[in-house]
């Protein structure tokens, strides 16, 4: 399998330009949420217009110029259950991927099993096995063997052939606009998520005056922000 590793600014600027020419970006991440407030971004697979790359957020202080490009232009992103990849971007730059396209949920509007996974999809669509192997990795260690990244590279290499064929099937089918009306949905639902207060969900606040509300509220915020910071 033949791939790009960005480590530095330079490697990073060498996929952006790529990117701008893409009319597709496949992209799916690699995270670990157990030990930090925020899920640990430690890998970044993106195939642009049958380039592959593999991006080290870790080895790179910002990877934003990646976000903003995924941002703009006219290009499709494909993901597979993207929810945390959505929140990534979101956070990182405060804006959405262009032109959204989840393969699980175009799948389940053509009439596939919803939710299912990666798997099940290239199994039925494209009569493909995911390869197993490295399923147990701890994606925060480095260096990662060559197995390993070919291995979180598989979760792109197919989604522009299942964007292919989900799209077409949308279309003969007449629902493109559905998928329209879910991603807008789906989109809002994880922003008001994101957003929504969520100090108020503090145990043992029913009963608490205005004052001791706002009290709550601004430790609330004070631990968000500390959090944030380690």
């Amino acid at each position: 399998m033949k791939y790009s590793i960005a480590e530095n600014n330079e490697d990073l600027r060498r996929l952006v330009a790529q990117m701008a020419d893409a009319q597709v970006i496949a992209f799916d991440t690699e995270f670990v949420s157990e030990f930090t407030y925020r899920p640990d971004l430690c890998l970044l697979q993106v195939a642009a217009d049958g380039h592959l790359w593999v991006v080290d957020p870790h080895a790179i202080a910002s990877i934003d110029e990646f976000w903003n490009a995924l941002c703009q232009g006219n290009h499709v992103t494909i993901v597979h259950a993207g929810r945390e990849e959505f929140r990534f971007c979101r956070r990182a730059v405060g804006r959405v991927p262009a032109n959204w396209f989840d393969v699980q949920l175009a799948a389940g509007l053509i009439g596939l099993e919803y939710p299912t996974s990666y798997g099940k999809l290239l199994t039925r669509l494209l009569n493909r096995k995911l390869p197993k192997g490295e399923t147990r990795t701890d994606w925060r260690r480095r260096p990662l063997s060559q197995a390993q990244l070919e291995y979180a590279l598989q979760d792109v290499v197919h989604l522009e052939p299942l964007y292919q064929q989900l799209s077409a099937r949308l279309q003969k089918l007449g629902r493109r606009s559905w998928l329209d009306d879910e991603n807008a949905r789906w989109q809002q639902d994880v922003i008001d998520s994101d957003e929504r207060e969520r100090w108020r969900r503090v145990s043992g606040t029913s009963g608490l005056g205005p004052r001791a509300l706002l009290a709550v509220k601004y430790l609330w915020q004070w631990r968000e922000e500390q959090a944030e910071q380690r």
